[in-house]
């Protein structure tokens, strides 16, 4: 009851304390309402709306699209008035007369004041220009200047200034006006038009019109005309929101001239009145010569038929007219070729009538130049003077006193084309002719030069082919027509077709022809072809001509000479060479379009067979063509072949079949040439025997000519070998003219086998017959021969006659063969053939290239004793052949018998019985050829012991076998090897060849891999990278309808059997590089005889195997429709191809598997990494058991970006707009789902971001894309994180920190974050300069208003950030406060503040400071100070001012800091400050061992979750994730990553590490896998208000331990870990004990 009543009393008096205080309250209440009711009312007189335009209210263009009017309320928008219910109307007017009194009495003041200084012409409704040359509005004119050029640079002219100017480079002359309190209502008034005339003294040659640009917009148009009328029409838009009390400063500029006819000729000056004083410029006495205008052209043309080229010059006079005007013409190339015609030395007044080749002018005033020729000019008299004698070179001066306004005027003239064809045939020799342009006063030493004019002529004369030919003229069909003497009779034509594209003529011309020149007959027939003297005919068929005329006999005159002698007009019939060179006693002359040939008759006498000991000779002649003694051209088309001639030829009958008689009749000779009395009158001919037949002495038509005599040459015939041997007797038959035989004599050579005699020695002297010899030659024993062929050759040699007396031609050694073989009934048939090759067996040590298999195959009737065969290594002699070696076991065996079909055998299917033993032979081993090694030869002889006897059907086989040196190396290499086999047989002098074989090796017999291409499929396009095998159109190797996607690609293809000796089916096991996705597997090729192999289905494949279908044409137009079943799991695909026949063939048998995959490796696409990706495929067993070969091919993949940067710069504007390309191909790029695609911008110090540009589109249907950002404003980075799989083209805007005018450099680097900046793209203007003059400005900046924009670094806009604001002062380059309060100002919803005039108002070139006092919650206080300056130029000077200067100065000193600004105009007069997120801080630590001293990192990225809950599941997704990354050489243990600040600031958070698959690790947990490796993790957190490891709030830091071999095993034989187990067990009884005694005492209580 005490508690009672004491609790009851303290709620009593804690009432009663409340009831006093809300009486108090009150109280206070009462009094100030009271107070509040009887002050004045404050009525709003104002009917319009408050607003201020935000960027809301504009669109992207900057146009003001807000439909309200821009106002703050003023006093001025109140009135007070006194409450009296009685008098309220009255007294409310009446107080609004006494109390606004003085203020509408300032008011009207002004607006007087106003409209005086704006006084126009016309009222505000008719909308007349606001004329700023008028007197009344000439004093808001603040500033004129002058601006002109001297080499290039600008030079500034002020008012009442006197300036020389007479070096200024031209008239040009900008006028810039400067203008400043023009009211905004007055402009609005008159339309936003300002007129202004310029001030006489000014030209406009044509009417100008330009934008008037601002920084982001255009503000107007600016129209100059002809009269010097200024017209600025602002568009409407531009004054966007302007009060009416607002007043506009602005400027322009006018490119202009100097009217040259206001300029005193006197004094050469001009003195121009502005409306802030007059300018006088000086131009000098001789301005006309110097800034007069005049233009040059020039041109040339010249007749084909005239030696004479016509130039003419025009002059052009500009808008003023000139005087003094002097043309210096001279030829600068090509000078030696020509001459000036008819311009004399002295100064001549020149005609206006064309006279022959007299220079003339054409002219329309009566002011007559005058020209003189001289020297050449030089640097000291660029207008040479009149002399009286000159050398060459020479040049010529046109003279003109006075040329009237736009007066043209030409000056013709003639050059003479100096005659040098032979300078000027086949080389581009320009003329070229240059005409300068100078003026100057009287003889004042100033020249100028006003510009000149060059020509180029170029003398063509071109002789082809098409202008010189040389045929035969044939006769009756045929090359040539003989006279009674038998000589030949060739006619000939020699062609000049001088074509119109020429434009030189030919002097001197002459057609010359030679037997004897560097193409030649062979001088041993010249004594025998002459020219026939009256043959030559000239035919001239000028240019327009239709047909030609004919000049012979004295009409033409032709020079002969022999050899190099001087030619002559006697013409001698061992002439070799003739000329044509005269017509009509005049030297010929060709001009373009004529055309001309000779025609000429050769002469061959028959003796130049004897004289070329042959029964063909080719006759050569060459044409050329000459002018004067100058080689032109030369034609060799046409070479004479005769073949009428058969000295000797002798042919061979078949063999006889049965025996024959011949009987002889006429005179018999003895084997010594005496005549044989005996009475032998016949001889038997044996059956087998041979008839030869040789004619000897007689024409191609086997015809007797009766030409020459060969009865003293010694006729020889020889059988090669002793096989053969003549029968009986010798026939030989004389035949005469008519052919018909004059005798015939027999001569004995029998069993000979050769003989020689001479016609002479059997009694033919002295004549001239033709001859024909008939013999047999007979076989001896066959028995013992298997096979011969013999030679039998019938030959002259001696001296044959021309006629029965004539000169002698000696012969040496014309000959005819014919060949026979033999065959004898020994019958051996030898042959090689290619088995098979042996692959070497793993590891070997012997026979490491493996063995080739041979097989010499003998068969007969028997092999006799002491045959040797041999078996040699044949001479690798092509570029694809390779040798190979004999070991000292190469002979695998000798077998007997007959093994069928060896092709499907190998050497362990001959049967050993077969075998036979060395009792029958023996082996040599030779190395002729000179193999290195102990054990490699070249031969291997086998020597028959006995004779080898042969059953029918019944062969030997040597099976021999050899080593390639070496194997093909690369893929389809072919490596060819040969082996032949000799025979010896008894007698025989040496080995004969009997046959050759060869096998082949391929590289990639049974499989073979290779690169086809790599390529880049963009937006479903396809382009080339690089070719491998696919070099013949590419693009249409690829099944691009099958392709995955854009991306880079790379396409393989798999070769199985290219040797053709696989048999069955077999698998392939392709094998995708890493880094790379399997697009598609199809059959693209076929071989031959391959048609009909396919890929099969695999059964007994496991059911991770995905089987895929591809239906696509290969290759070539009989590879069409091809279907493709193939399987793929993960990185791995199979297909299985066959049934392959097993038949040795290269690439008929193949079948080509193309692999196409897609690069994925992000090092290559994100860090532009140079990768080789090699590709591998196993060739296994059809059921996949066995591995059998492998083949690989590699593709390198360099400089692949998927990043890409460009950027765009307005002259006149700081700004930069950036345009960045990220994964165009809108491929997945990352390896793992938790990494985070992101780009690192680095922007050099120079470059200010805009936050707010910043837009991210997709580049596929350009949507906005969502990305993250964040940027950190002391290194000046932005990062942007954007959606793997995405194109997205982001695009923003920097401003350059550098003045106007000033040169910098500007760099921004962009790259993926964690990969190489090799995969970015720097954008780099290295001089970079912006100039904000423009045609016009127009300012509404009375004083400038700042503005403060807050940004986190995520660009997020910050809203209740407070600021202070000082004005400032440059004190001894320290920035100091004045003594002017400061403003303090607060961030709005869009995280800007305006600080507005009336509020706190600026000045231009004043130092500003910005300070943040007080940020938002959850973000970092940035308390720094941001200066600030908006400099103006002086208008006195239009520069700034020293004070400004040095400002600039301090703010320039280091262009990273961005705590001083320069605004230079309006737009970026702002401060940016960003507030960096207190966010949650994860840190990152490693225990390597027990006792926790190895914390060094271990590489890898290791992911990190933040959760709302302590405990959350592995289905929820984290509130947000970062990662921490480890390299291989990190030497920093402890790195530190942030999450974001969360919504909700003050929650709880929890942090989390995230195992390999994503999954939050408690604390609870066992270890868990972390990049394949196990590691316990421990979590601490700094935060205060739990006691949760994980846990924390924004600005706490949970640090994570991962530890690892933590474990620490009990000793053998210890006590282990029991302690701890009992110590446990311990504590749980002494807590169930005292929670009992505990219960027991609540119990008692109760």
């Amino acid at each position: 009851m005490q508690e009672y009543l004491r609790r009851l009393l303290e709620d009593k008096a804690r009432l009663k304390k409340w009831k006093k205080i809300m009486i108090a309250l009150s109280c206070i209440v009462v009094v100030c309402t009271v107070y509040a009711l009887s002050l004045p009312a404050q009525t709003l007189a104002c009917d319009k709306e408050e607003h201020t335009h935000t960027a809301e209210c504009y669109d992207e263009n900057n146009a003001l699209i807000c439909e309200k009017e821009e106002h703050t309320h003023t006093d001025d928008c109140n009135k007070q008035e006194e409450v009296n219910e009685a008098n309220e109307v009255n007294e409310q007017e009446e107080s609004s007369d006494v109390k606004d009194e003085s203020e509408t009495q300032n008011k009207d003041e002004q607006e007087s004041q106003v409209s005086e200084e704006e006084t126009t012409t016309t009222t505000e409704t008719t909308m007349q220009p606001f004329d700023l040359s008028s007197e009344a509005n000439k004093g808001k004119i603040t500033d004129v200047q002058f601006t002109y050029k001297k080499d290039g640079v600008k030079h500034v002219v002020k008012p009442n200034e006197n300036v020389n100017v007479s070096t200024q480079d031209n008239l040009n002359m900008t006028y810039k006006l400067w203008f400043q309190d023009i009211s905004a209502k007055t402009l609005k008034d008159c339309g936003g038009i300002i007129k202004y005339q310029l001030p006489e003294g000014f030209k406009i040659r044509n009417t100008i019109q330009t934008n008037i640009e601002g920084d982001n917009n255009i503000l107007g148009t600016m129209v100059v005309n002809t009269d010097g009328l200024v017209t600025i029409t602002y568009d409407p838009t531009s004054l966007p929101g302007l009060s009416d009390n607002q007043t506009l400063t602005g400027s322009f500029e006018v490119e202009a001239q100097i009217d040259m006819n206001k300029i005193d000729s006197s004094t050469g000056e001009v003195t121009i009145t502005t409306p802030k004083g007059d300018i006088t410029l000086n131009y000098g006495l001789d301005y006309k010569e110097h800034y007069g205008s005049v233009s040059v052209d020039k041109s040339c043309e010249k007749e084909a038929t005239s030696d004479y080229i016509k130039y003419t010059i025009t002059l052009t006079a500009g808008d003023d007219g000139y005087q003094n005007v002097y043309v210096v013409d001279q030829f600068t190339k090509g000078k030696d070729l020509v001459k000036y015609v008819d311009i004399n030395l002295t100064e001549t007044t020149l005609n206006e009538r064309v006279n022959e080749q007299q220079p003339y002018e054409t002219r329309k005033t009566a002011v007559k130049g005058t020209i003189y020729k001289t020297n050449l000019p030089s640097s000291d008299q660029k207008i040479p003077n009149a002399v009286t004698s000159i050398t060459n070179p020479e040049s010529f001066v046109w003279k003109i006193a006075e040329m009237e306004p736009n007066e043209v005027r030409t000056l013709t003239y003639y050059v003479k084309l100096i005659d040098t064809t032979e300078n000027l045939y086949n080389k581009q020799y320009d003329i070229v002719n240059n005409a300068q342009v100078y003026s100057r006063k009287d003889n004042s030493s100033q020249v100028y030069s006003k510009g000149n004019k060059e020509f180029t002529f170029t003398p063509t004369i071109t002789i082809d082919t098409n202008v010189m030919k040389k045929n035969i003229v044939t006769q009756n069909g045929n090359n040539y027509i003989k006279d009674q003497d038998g000589n030949y009779l060739v006619n000939y034509q020699i062609e000049f077709n001088y074509g119109s594209n020429n434009n030189v003529s030919i002097k001197e011309f002459q057609f010359r022809d030679s037997l004897d020149d560097d193409i030649f007959t062979d001088p041993k027939m010249l004594p025998y072809i002459s020219f026939v003297e009256n043959s030559i005919v000239l035919h001239v068929k000028k240019a327009g001509d239709t047909g030609y005329k004919e000049y012979k006999g004295n009409a033409i005159k032709v020079g002969w000479a022999k050899g190099n002698d001087t030619y002559s007009t006697t013409y001698k019939d061992d002439s070799t060479r003739f000329k044509v060179y005269k017509l009509n006693d005049e030297s010929i002359t060709i001009n373009p379009g004529d055309s001309y040939y000779v025609t000429y008759t050769l002469k061959i006498k028959p003796e130049v067979y004897a004289a070329m000991q042959s029964n063909s000779v080719t006759i050569k002649n060459r044409y050329f063509s000459y002018s004067g003694d100058k080689q032109l051209n030369r034609v060799f088309n046409d070479k004479l072949i005769l073949n009428e001639r058969k000295w000797v030829d002798k042919s061979v009958a078949e063999p006889t079949t049965a025996e024959e008689t011949v009987n002889m009749k006429g005179t018999k000779y003895n084997y010594q040439l005496n005549e044989d009395s005996s009475a032998e009158q016949s001889f038997t001919v044996p059956a087998g025997s041979y008839k030869y037949t040789v004619n000897i002495n007689k024409t191609d038509k086997n015809k007797t000519d009766g030409k020459f005599n060969i009865t003293n040459v010694t006729l020889t015939d020889t059988l090669d070998k002793d096989v053969m041997k003549y029968v009986g007797y010798m026939k030989i038959m004389a035949y005469d003219t008519q052919n018909n035989v004059v005798e015939t004599k027999w001569v004995n050579i029998d069993k000979q086998h050769s003989f020689n005699l001479k016609l002479s020695d059997i009694g033919w002297k002295d004549n001239c017959y033709s001859y024909t010899f008939e013999y047999y030659a007979t076989p001896n024993d066959l028995s013992s021969l298997t096979s011969a062929k013999v030679n039998n050759t019938f030959t002259l040699k001696g001296d044959v006659k021309r006629g029965v007396d004539g000169k002698n031609f000696p012969f040496t050694n014309v000959s005819s063969s014919s060949a026979v073989t033999l065959e004898g009934s020994y019958n051996l048939n030898v042959n090689k053939q290619a088995w098979y090759y042996e692959k070497p067996n793993q590891n070997a040590t012997e026979w490491q290239n493996g063995k080739h298999y041979w097989v010499i195959e003998v068969n007969g009737s028997k092999i006799r004793k002491d045959t040797q065969i041999k078996d040699e290594i044949s001479d690798a002699s092509e570029t694809d052949e390779i040798s190979s070696y004999l070991h000292n076991d190469s002979l695998v065996g000798v077998y007997k018998g007959d093994l069928k079909n060896l092709s499907n055998k190998k050497i362990e299917d001959l049967p050993e019985n077969l075998k036979i033993g060395e009792e029958y032979y023996k082996t040599d081993y030779t190395n002729n050829k000179g193999f290195t090694g102990g054990n490699n030869y070249s031969e291997l002889v086998l020597t028959t012991k006995k004779d080898i006897d042969l059953q029918e059907n019944e062969k030997i086989y040597i099976v021999v076998r050899t080593e390639p040196q070496e194997l093909p190396t690369e893929y389809r290499a072919t490596s060819k090897y040969k082996n032949s086999v000799y025979v010896k047989h008894i007698n025989d002098a040496d080995f004969t060849k009997y046959g050759e074989a060869s096998q082949e090796l391929y590289g990639g017999n049974y499989i073979l891999k290779e690169l086809g291409q790599t390529f880049e499929c963009r937006n479903g396009k396809y382009i080339n990278i690089s070719k491998g095998k696919d070099t013949d159109n590419p693009e249409n190797k690829i099944v691009k309808d099958k392709l995955i996607g854009d991306g880079i690609y790379a396409s393989w293809a798999f070769k199985v059997n290219y040797g053709g000796d696989l048999k069955g089916d077999y698998r392939v096991l392709e094998t995708i590089p890493d880094g790379m996705e399997l697009s598609y597997i199809r059959i693209k090729w076929k071989g031959d005889l391959a048609k009909d192999i396919i890929s099969k289905p695999i059964t007994n494949h496991g059911d991770e195997w995905k089987e895929m279908t591809i239906k696509a044409d290969g290759d070539g137009p009989t590879n069409k429709d091809i279907t493709t079943t193939y399987y793929v799991n993960g990185n791995q695909a199979l297909i299985q191809l066959g049934e392959f026949k097993g038949i040795h063939a290269r690439d008929d048998y193949s079948v080509d598997v193309q692999v196409v995959c897609r690069v994925t490796d992000p090092d290559v696409l994100l860090g532009g990494r140079e990768k080789t990706f090699n590709n591998k495929v196993m060739l296994q067993s059809a059921d996949g058991t066995k591995d059998y070969v492998s083949a690989n091919a590699d593709a390198k993949i360099s400089n692949i970006k998927v990043l890409h940067k460009t950027h765009i710069h307005k002259e006149n504007s700081p700004k930069i707009d950036y345009t960045i390309t990220a994964n165009e191909f809108g491929q997945t790029l990352l390896k793992n789902t938790t990494d985070k695609l992101t780009l690192v911008d680095e922007m050099s110090p120079n470059l200010v971001l805009d936050p707010d540009s910043i837009k991210a589109k997709n580049i596929k249907d350009d949507k906005d894309v969502k990305i993250e950002k964040i940027y950190d404003s002391k290194t000046n980075i932005l990062e942007i994180q954007i959606p793997d799989g995405t194109p997205v083209r982001i695009t923003y805007t920097c401003k350059v920190k550098v003045a106007p005018d000033t040169d910098a450099q500007v760099s921004n680097n962009v790259y993926w974050k964690n990969y190489s900046q090799k995969g970015g793209v720097n954008d780099e203007i290295k001089q970079f300069r912006y100039d904000l003059k423009a045609s016009g400005t127009l300012g509404i900046e009375t004083h400038p208003q700042l503005k403060i924009v807050k940004h986190d670094n995520t660009l997020k806009p910050l809203s209740g950030a407070k600021f202070e604001v000082y004005e400032c002062k440059l004190e001894n380059k320290e920035i100091k406060h004045t003594s002017r309060n400061p403003i303090t100002v607060t961030s709005g919803a869009d995280g800007t503040v305006k600080i507005l005039t009336d509020k706190f108002q600026m000045d231009f070139n004043t130092i500003y400071e910005v300070k943040e006092t007080d940020t938002v919650n959850g973000y970092i206080l940035d308390n720094t100070s941001y200066y600030i300056m908006r400099a103006k130029k002086e208008d006195s000077s239009n520069d700034y001012s020293d004070y400004v200067k040095e400002y600039i100065k301090i703010a320039y000193q280091n262009s990273r800091d961005q705590h001083y600004i320069v605004a230079y105009d309006k737009d970026y007069f702002l401060v940016e400050i960003y507030n960096a997120q207190m966010g949650i801080t994860v840190k990152k630590q490693f225990t390597n061992n027990a006792a926790e001293t190895d914390k060094r990192p271990v590489s890898g990225t290791y992911n990190f979750g933040l959760y709302d809950k302590p405990n959350p599941q592995s289905t929820e997704k984290p509130l947000d994730t970062t990662y921490i990354t480890y390299g291989p050489n990190d030497s920093e243990d402890i790195k530190s990553a942030k999450f974001k600040n969360p919504v909700d600031l003050t929650k709880t958070y929890y942090v989390f590490e995230l195992d390999q698959n994503g999954q939050p690790i408690k604390a609870s947990d066992g270890e868990a896998t972390i990049n394949s490796m196990q590691y316990k993790v421990v979590y601490e957190s700094n935060s205060e208000a739990t006691n949760i490891a994980n846990a924390a709030k924004v600005g706490n830091t949970v640090t994570v331990t991962n530890k690892s071999r933590t474990k620490i095993l009990p000793s053998t034989g210890g006590t282990g870990n029991l302690i701890y187990r009992m110590s446990g067990t311990a504590l749980v009884v002494v807590g169930v004990i005292s929670l009992s005694i505990i219960d027991k005492k609540r119990e008692k209580r109760k």
